[in-house]
């Protein structure tokens, strides 16, 4: 009885103490720690690195240990970034630190809650990484691969192609989900409090990682043995270069200046030849990503076959491996395709209806016009086609899943399986 009681209480004080210390209710296997961009300490191909210069590194840690913390239990939130978090970046965690004292992250009635970081290591890290990566243990086994945020990239966003995206892409993003790949909808799992919390987490990793890419970049024209060079000034001007482009994107939201044009028969038989090529003044070229028959099979890309072999066809550690067995010409035209990441690329088979970005016409309207960020899918408006011919084309992309015979009539598919694009 003695022991039965002494086991319990003992459990009961880790319990207090895991949940006292920021954590969940989850026993960890060990300590939280950022997990460093393989440029810092290694040569990656097309980027710049710090392979081999190991003061330069060291450096970079300690700026970044200053700035942000020495590791997600330690978060620091830099002079300047607070204006983009709530509550200037109080509840990031399950504490704050104010001075000496530490004070819990808790209701008017004492109620301790979970804060960003805490949300973010029970419903996010496990596809997303400690650092936002996308490297969590489950991230190689789904497709597409989760956002890297150390770039500050984000593919559907409502603001101008390549900058950062704005509170509102983030909340939705993560409310709403996006249709067609593995990240879920949260909106009936969390409250809208905690969502924006989660938001300033992913906004805190996301500008510590772009700060680390700065400060590599800076670094690969340094002295190593320069006691100036990427000095914590340098890595302060580093970090408020990045606050502003955050500050900077809250203002850019691209908003229709014309509402949306009906979908009556004639807009969207106009938004279907504008996709096809038939439009003279319009400079479109969408069957050669999409294909004639908008299957997403164009003749930029791959055969779907091919891709689907690459992608799907065994272990994902052994991509690379699959990869070297296509023909020279078919690994030149996959080298082309990767996203900003380096992940395969696939436009959209626009006849299944599924919008990964959302389907108000709002949000296709931004795809076409603004472009996704970082995936080739470029911006067309007001360089290609004017604001009218832009809610023509969300007409057409609206209707296709339920009018397939709108491109019945438009050949048949870009490509079949030839030789040249089959695997060795």
């Amino acid at each position: 009885m003695i022991v039965r009681c002494r086991l319990r209480l003992v459990i009961v004080l880790c319990c207090l103490i895991l949940t006292l210390s920021g954590c969940s209710d989850r026993f960890l296997a060990g300590p939280m720690q950022y997990v460093e961009n393989d440029a810092l300490t290694k040569e990656v191909k097309g980027k710049n690195s710090l392979a081999g210069k190991v003061k330069l590194q060291d450096k970079v840690r300690k700026a970044l240990a200053k700035l942000y913390g020495e590791n997600p239990t330690k978060l620091i939130v830099p002079e300047g970034m607070g204006v983009l978090l709530t509550g200037g970046g109080a509840r990031l965690a399950s504490y704050q630190q104010v001075g000496e004292s530490v004070r819990r992250n808790a209701t008017k009635e004492g109620k301790l809650v979970a804060g960003g970081y805490a949300l973010y290591r029970r419903h996010c890290l496990h596809c997303h990484g400690v650092s936002g990566a996308g490297d969590g243990p489950t991230a190689a086994f789904l497709y597409p691969i989760p956002r890297d945020y150390r770039k500050g990239l984000f593919k559907f966003t409502s603001t101008p192609y390549g900058a950062r995206p704005a509170r509102d892409d983030l909340t939705r993003t993560i409310k709403n989900g996006l249709h067609g790949t593995s990240m879920p909808a949260f909106e009936a799992l969390l409250s809208d409090d905690e969502i924006a919390q989660l938001v300033d987490y992913v906004i805190f990793l996301s500008i510590r990682g772009e700060t680390e890419l700065e400060l590599i970049d800076v670094g690969t024209t340094s002295d190593e043995n320069d006691i100036n060079s990427l000095t914590l000034d340098v890595a302060r001007e580093a970090a408020e270069g990045v606050f502003n482009k955050w500050k900077t994107a809250q203002t850019l939201v691209v908003n229709p200046s014309t509402p949306r044009t009906p979908s009556t028969r004639d807009s969207i038989l106009r938004g279907r030849d504008l996709f096809l090529g038939r439009v003279k003044d319009a400079k479109l070229v969408c069957t050669d990503c999409h294909g004639a028959l908008a299957r997403g099979d164009g003749p930029s890309f791959v055969n779907q076959d091919v891709f689907n072999r690459v992608v799907f066809g065994g272990n994902p550690s052994e991509r690379e491996q699959r990869i070297s067995q296509l023909d020279d010409k078919t690994k030149d035209l996959w080298g082309q395709k990767l996203d900003e990441w380096g992940n395969p690329l696939r436009p959209a088979n626009l006849n299944r209806g599924v919008y990964k970005g959302g389907r108000r016409p709002l949000d296709i309207y931004w795809r076409i016009a603004k472009g996704i960020t970082g995936a080739q899918m470029p911006s067309h408006y007001p360089g290609l086609i004017n604001e009218k011919q832009v809610w023509d084309l969300v007409n057409f992309v609206l209707a296709l899943p339920y009018e397939p015979e709108l491109l019945s009539g438009a050949g048949a598919p870009t490509r079949t399986e030839s030789p040249s694009l089959a695997v060795r």
